[in-house]
């Protein structure tokens, strides 16, 4: 078995602006009202408020009178913040989280991490806890340090997939508190590597991929990511 080990993790929630921009443009910035709720579902209110009230968006939307306080005075004058529930479709469209769904659309959250550590397993070799699951065949397992303590949703285990070098790769076996672990097949990945698990614009594994495959609501998803993912904010067209 071998196993080489990277100090320091990475991962990293990528926020495209130029994304919600074009959102916006599809769906028309005089007649959508903007959720901020949630810390405008994970992808931070006080960016996201600016760049849509910069593109024309004049209605914005949060649950609570406490989010209302929070995110008041970002808003520049002439803009409308209300306290409320907005439809969940509204959400989805604005956030790019099933581009599917609404053509045109496009993911404003990438979410990725680099791996940790990789180790070659046998066929039938089990991982993680409880022998979940087994190697279909020998191969490789990538560490990965993203755990249900960052919010990466612990049934995602042996259920979704991630994509490493544009390939898909299931994810093996539970996930842990700080990690997880993803099957690459015959081919070795390298620490470092990039793992992308949902928002390339060229890709149809979106958040809603990942809803789906545990039978949660869409907009229940990138909320759930805690301030252990950095979020970083790009002007990019292209966040991917």
């Amino acid at each position: 078995m071998t196993l080489r080990i990277q100090a320091g993790p990475q991962r990293e929630a990528r926020i495209s602006l130029a994304h919600l921009v074009s959102n916006i443009a599809v769906l028309g910035a005089d007649s959508m009202t903007l959720d901020l709720t949630a810390d405008a579902f994970g992808h931070g209110a006080q960016r996201i408020a600016r760049a849509a009230a910069e593109a024309g968006v004049s209605t914005f939307t949060v649950r609570s009178e406490r989010e209302a306080a929070q995110i008041q005075d970002v808003l520049p004058r002439g803009t409308t913040l209300g306290v409320g529930r907005v439809d969940e479709h509204s959400v989805t469209h604005s956030y790019g989280l099933d581009p599917a769904r609404h053509r045109g659309t496009k993911p404003v959250m990438r979410l990725s991490a680099r791996v940790l550590a990789v180790k070659q397993v046998a066929a039938d070799a089990g991982v993680s806890y409880g022998y979940t699951w087994r190697a279909p065949h020998d191969g490789w397992l990538a560490l990965v340090p993203l755990g249900y303590g960052d919010g990466f949703v612990r049934a995602w285990g042996n259920r979704a997939v991630a994509q490493w070098h544009g390939m898909r790769c299931e994810l093996a076996g539970r996930v842990a508190m700080d990690a997880h672990s993803i099957f690459t097949g015959g081919q070795s990945a390298t620490v470092g590597d990039e793992v992308v698990y949902f928002g390339d614009a060229d890709s149809d594994v979106t958040a809603a991929t990942f809803a789906e495959a545990v039978g949660a609501p869409v907009v229940s998803i990138t909320p759930a990511f805690g301030s252990r993912i950095p979020r970083t904010f790009t002007d990019r067209v292209d966040a991917s």
